[in-house]
């Protein structure tokens, strides 16, 4: 739907809005009297049109305003930051449409100064007329209602609380799914198709890229998380197997273990290439770094040894023994040590970085497949599993200081701020072990329900990536569950998962949290990265629960000197081949052809994997998406059933073109349960 259907739905409907929560977008225009626009040629599809706006020479590079209510002062300030990559702006970064800001909210006490810790303020960026008069208090108030509301039809140009799920999947998929809209059945945003299986990813340091291991291709995809898109291919020479992959602290490099070959990769995220490969020993790799990102370590599980390398030189400093079959890593804050576990060595190896020695061994069972600390960085967890058991250890005096069972063969810990969550495989429910009783109490787990069947029964989908993930509030976790093709969603407190999340009969084989939400960087300050979108003038609304204070702070962006190339880069012609014509209901099917071609060079678009159909019957009382399949130069189609007699409306997505549903008017056919006269069934 276009945005001024939208307007006209607003005028139209007034109140209404708020009551239609969970209804389609299409049904609205059924319910408030207002035909929707279709189109029986071809349909133009692109970002929208950005309002006029001052050129970006003349547009500054950030905006300061500042209110006081009732004893509380907020300062907001929206900054631009250079953008990866971008040489051309690097120098004098501006507010334009495309650039990269750092949205700040400072809140203070407005008679002392200090302040105002542990808020969650809830912030969004929305569109208003440049010469519209300020949003009065109760206008600001009216937006954020409907902007907290969670319809589609409502969604603001940049939500500052938002975060995504990407999951990546069996069938070479990598999943965009938002858990906080409420049309339920459309949490799914985004299908990116990947050249092999994933097998392990990370997110880059401000978020915008996301790197993903493909070890069937030896390459590792490089995805922007803003446009949805693939963006590059580092492939490595040669027979490996890249799998883990890890984030250096500062962002300026990412390491690649190379599984079953002597080798790291390391690849520059600046210019998203290959760097350098280090020789290390051989066997299974993990990663881990230094607190202060001076050195990382390399796990080699056939070597029996640890790699130190430089992150300055990008050179081995030295090769550490360890027990054997070396596997998991990992540093603690409060001894400063890096402490690696051997699988069949039945010990944890302390190393001491100054020295790059071992400072001290600590005896464990042997079976220790996972090791992680508890937030603090003092507390460790070496999880066992051949006997089902979690083993703590106190980094200050590297001794054991208390252990417990948990669900039977354990394989990966994830925490929140008060509890460690251990997931078993061959068990369909998981540990939780309070973090404050570590080193105080007896350790002792409590097991809860996460699924219907156990992990090991989808064995090909148990990898290396984490399945358990904390969400931004820190007292709930998402857990994939890859047999039951879903996401659990657990709140503290409670003995079962409040919530289900469907991964659309995909098998998760590792689940990450997309954060953009605002967070407290310093007291009382609150920040997020946030990439500008088109060009105009957006009205800032803040919302701070704690103090109810609600008012909306402005900010304009201006118009890129590259917006007008990228977005006829990006629109794509759809013309539906079969519009104006009428089908029979029932039998095996019509065939549905649509050409895609670009606006700009009039050719076809080929290759495309990703162009789904939605055909629906208005009101949205039934529904079917297919993939299409491309079936000549530009051609896609689908053999499509249609129920019964009725009127359909057929729309198109595009996700790798960055076109949605929404972008796009709908083609009407008529359905009827006689013949139709030169229908076939079958269009080849």
């Amino acid at each position: 739907m276009r945005m001024s259907s939208l307007k006209k739905l607003k005028a139209k409907c007034g109140s209404k809005m708020f009551s239609l929560a969970q209804a389609y977008t299409l049904s609205l225009a059924v319910l408030c009297g207002l035909a929707l626009p279709s189109s029986a040629g071809a349909q133009v599809a692109g970002p929208t049109a950005p309002k006029k706006a001052d050129d970006a020479s003349k547009t500054p590079a950030s905006v300061t305003q500042r209110m006081e209510r009732e004893g509380i002062a907020i300062d907001f300030s929206l900054v631009a930051t250079p953008t990866a990559g971008d040489t051309a702006t690097a120098a004098t970064p501006s507010l334009v449409s495309g650039a990269d800001a750092l949205a700040t909210f400072r809140v203070t006490d407005a008679r002392t100064g200090q302040p105002v810790t542990n808020l969650h303020p809830n912030a969004w960026f929305s569109s208003r007329l440049a010469s519209a008069e300020a949003t009065t208090d109760t206008q600001c108030k009216d937006k954020i209602r409907t902007l907290m509301g969670g319809l589609l039809s409502a969604r603001a140009d940049i939500d500052l609380n938002s975060y995504l799920l990407l999951t990546l999947n069996h069938d070479r998929t990598l999943t965009f799914t938002n858990p906080q809209i409420a049309f339920s059945k459309t949490k799914l945003e985004s299908i990116i198709e990947l050249p092999g299986v994933g097998a392990d990813f990370v997110l880059g340091q401000n978020k915008e890229l996301l790197y993903v291991t493909v070890p069937d291709r030896s390459a590792v995809v490089v995805v922007n998380t803003i446009t949805r898109k693939i963006v590059g291919t580092i492939q490595i020479e040669g027979a490996h197997k890249p799998t883990r992959i890890v984030l250096e602290p500062g962002g300026a490099r990412v390491w690649v273990g190379l599984d079953n070959s002597p080798l790291v990769a390391v690849i520059d995220t600046a210019t998203n290439k290959l760097a350098r490969t280090v020789a290390v020993g051989a066997g299974l790799h993990n990663i881990t770094f230094t607190g202060d990102g001076a050195f990382v370590y390399v796990t080699n599980s056939t070597a029996d040894n640890v790699t130190a390398i430089s992150t300055k030189t990008l050179a081995k400093v030295a090769d550490i023994p360890t027990g054997k079959t070396p596997v998991p890593a990992a540093y603690s804050a409060a001894s400063r040590l890096v402490y690696v576990a051997s699988l069949n060595g039945g010990s944890v190896t302390a190393i001491d970085p100054a020295t790059q020695k071992v400072a001290a061994t600590i005896p464990v069972a042997r079976g220790v497949v996972a090791l992680a600390f508890e937030p603090r960085g003092r507390y460790g967890l070496a999880v066992n599993q051949l006997d089902n058991t979690v083993t703590v250890f106190d980094a200050a005096t590297n001794k054991i200081v208390g252990g417990t069972s948990v669900v039977k063969s354990p394989d990966q810990v994830a925490f929140t701020n008060r509890y460690a969550y251990v997931r078993g495989t061959a068990s369909e429910k998981f540990s939780l072990i309070e973090l404050d009783k570590l080193g105080k109490d007896k350790v002792t787990a409590v097991d809860v329900q996460a699924g219907q069947r156990v992990p090991n029964d989808s064995p090909d989908d148990l990898g290396v990536a984490g399945m358990i993930v904390p969400t931004p509030e820190g007292n709930s976790v998402m857990i994939a569950h890859a047999p039951d093709a879903m996401i659990y969603f657990y709140v503290e407190g409670m003995m079962a998962p409040m919530g289900t999340l469907s991964n659309y009969k995909r098998r998760a084989r590792g689940i990450l949290l997309l954060d953009r939400s605002l967070t407290e960087i310093a007291p009382g300050t609150y920040a997020t990265p946030v990439k500008l979108g088109r060009a105009g003038s957006f009205d800032v609304p803040i919302l701070i629960n704690e103090t109810r204070i609600a008012h909306c702070f402005r900010a304009d962006v201006g118009k890129s000197p590259n917006s007008l190339a990228d977005e006829e880069k990006s629109t794509l012609v759809v013309t539906a081949a079969f519009a104006g014509q009428k089908f029979k209901s029932g039998g095996a099917g019509v065939t549905l052809r649509l050409k895609l071609t670009d606006s700009i060079s009039k050719l076809p678009v080929t290759g495309l994997g990703d162009v789904q159909v939605l055909v629906f019957e208005p009101p949205g009382v039934w529904q079917q998406r297919q993939w299409a399949k491309e079936v000549g130069a530009g051609e896609y189609e689908i053999t499509q059933v249609f129920p019964r007699a009725g009127m359909y409306n057929v729309m198109v997505r595009v996700s790798s073109r960055g076109v949605t549903f929404a972008d796009l008017p709908f083609t009407a056919v008529e359905v009827t349960d006689g013949d139709v006269a030169g229908q076939k069934p079958e269009q080849k």
